[in-house]
């Protein structure tokens, strides 16, 4: 009896998760280094700095991967001082939200610059 109860509880909780519409997203950053707060409590420790540049951007190489036709391009993504104006910007302006939304944002809208325009679709031509 006591081989079968993890099992019936594994099928018991499938049809939950399969209600859930959209899957859920887990970020493996504590809690503590990814608020805002402390990204800019690290503002005069460059290897914090460093290691923050490092998680974001094993972050986006794993959006990459998990999203070939929607890239963040080989050098659009910023590095060093510039990365850190935009979070040093970005947590000013949402005190309230994480490092790791900020990575998200910054993704999104890299990838969405990466996306080729499509051109307008032609017009009929009038028939005289």
């Amino acid at each position: 009896m006591k081989t079968y109860l993890p099992l019936s509880l594994i099928i018991l909780a499938a049809p939950a998760q399969a209600a859930d519409s959209s899957p859920q997203i887990n970020i493996i950053f504590s809690g503590e280094n990814a608020s805002c707060d402390a990204w800019m409590k690290s503002a005069n420790n460059k290897l914090v700095r460093g290691q923050y540049e490092i998680w974001a951007r094993g972050f986006a190489s794993g959006y990459n991967f998990a999203n070939p036709l929607e890239q963040v391009k080989v050098g659009a993504f910023p590095s060093g001082d510039n990365l850190a104006k935009y979070f040093d910007q970005y947590c000013r302006d949402n005190p309230q939200q994480t490092f790791v939304a900020g990575a998200i944002q910054l993704i999104a809208q890299l990838s969405e610059s990466a996306k080729p325009v499509k051109p307008a679709p032609r017009a009929p031509a009038k028939k005289s």
